[in-house]
């Protein structure tokens, strides 16, 4: 067997490939498993399909499966700094389907590893787990329900931590349980009577050293049995059912209210107020903004600054454009995002009331809000 994994740390934390090959090593020792990796921290299914490094491994060697991990909350998405579940639609669906297609269509069997909800937010569970078994009774590939796994471990034995201190990342153990469920899933019988003990390649960022072998996880025997029995039951279980992927409402992203006709020649000035964009956990929703504006007639001029808590400001010149009753105008963020950052506003009896959006390099998307008010005029 010659497996590729695609994914991000969710994989490459505790060197989940080399777990799954010490228990191929100990419970299938007539099996030859040979595994390959194209992981990048944070990647989505979708920056890799745009980066194109896992097309061509996925196409330059013989695979017999390709386990394919998305970014754990379905893609990057946050909405006034606050990280956000994704909807599945959006970009866990589109480009699964394409590395699906492409895995099928070199002969190689598609897997697909479902993820677990992060630790402050178990009720999760059930998007991403609707989400991947949507997607694997859609595409006919195999299910790895490690998310299902994990839900039944936190109910049943809270005490036992499957996280890193992050609370989202796997510990050893977490990884361990993924192994197990990836095993029975990929093998059809249970991992039973596995070592509670792996060695494996450690990351060095970029890849697995196999110049060097580290002990990945020893767990208490205990342990270890209750974990291969959790992940065999999981792993072997009959299809999960079928049903509706969404069960909450669809995300309510920043709107633009209705505003004031605008008129170019009076909005010159300074305009002073808070933007909510950037990630909340860094302290920095919302951060101080400042735009001001110069006014030729109809054509406008101006400057965006934005402060950040523990980084140099945000300068950078502007061409405000009036669309309709909004104001409109783009700029360039290369610290933070790496991104062009999009506004636009109406003008409202308090002043700018306004959305911005931008797409990062590894397709996560990013809504805000902001408002100002007029601090001089021109």
């Amino acid at each position: 067997m010659r497996v590729l994994f695609i994914g991000n740390s969710y994989t490459y934390n505790n060197d989940l490939p080399g777990m799954l090959e010490g228990l191929v090593r100990a419970l299938s020792p007539g099996t030859r498993l040979e595994t390959g990796a194209v992981l990048l921290g944070g990647a989505t299914l979708e920056s890799h399909w745009k980066r194109g490094e896992a097309r061509e491994l996925l196409r330059g060697e013989a695979w017999s499966h390709v386990v394919l991990q998305e970014q754990s909350l379905l893609g990057h998405l946050r909405i006034d700094g606050a990280l956000r579940m994704n909807e599945p639609e959006e970009s866990f669906y589109p480009y699964v389907r394409l590395f699906a297609r492409e895995s099928l269509a070199v002969g190689a069997n598609p897997v697909f590893y479902m993820t677990w909800s992060r630790k402050a937010d178990l009720p999760a569970q059930e998007v991403l787990t609707r989400a991947y078994a949507h997607i694997a009774r859609e595409q006919g590939g195999v299910l790895a329900p490690v998310g299902v796994a994990w839900e039944r471990v936190r109910r049943e034995r809270p005490e036992l931590e499957l996280y890193g201190e992050d609370g989202h990342h796997p510990g050893p153990a977490g990884t361990y349980l993924a192994a197990c469920v990836l095993y029975a899933s990929l093998f059809h019988q249970p991992c039973l009577g596995a070592p509670s003990t792996l060695s494996g390649a450690p990351w060095t960022g970029s890849a697995f050293d196999t110049t060097r072998t580290e002990t990945l996880v020893e767990l208490p025997e205990d342990t270890a049995r209750y974990l291969q029995q959790v992940g065999s039951e999981v792993g072997l279980s009959p299809a999960l059912a079928e049903g509706p992927t969404p069960t909450e409402p669809r995300l309510a992203l920043p709107q633009l209210p209705r505003g004031a006709p605008l008129d170019a020649s009076r909005m010159a000035g300074t305009w002073q107020g808070t933007l909510s964009l950037y990630p909340e956990e860094l302290d920095m929703a919302p951060v101080p903004l400042w735009l001001s504006v110069e006014s030729r007639g109809t054509r406008l001029t101006g400057q965006v600054r934005i402060l950040f808590p523990r980084d140099a400001p945000l300068e950078e010149d502007v061409t405000p454009q009036v669309e309709g009753e909004a104001l409109a105008f783009s700029l360039h963020d290369p610290r933070i995002l790496g991104a062009t950052l999009h506004f636009r506003a109406v003008r409202t009896e308090g002043g700018l009331l306004g959305v911005a959006h931008a797409q990062d390099s590894q397709g996560g998307r990013w809504f805000g809000s902001w408002s100002a008010s007029r601090s001089s005029p021109a």
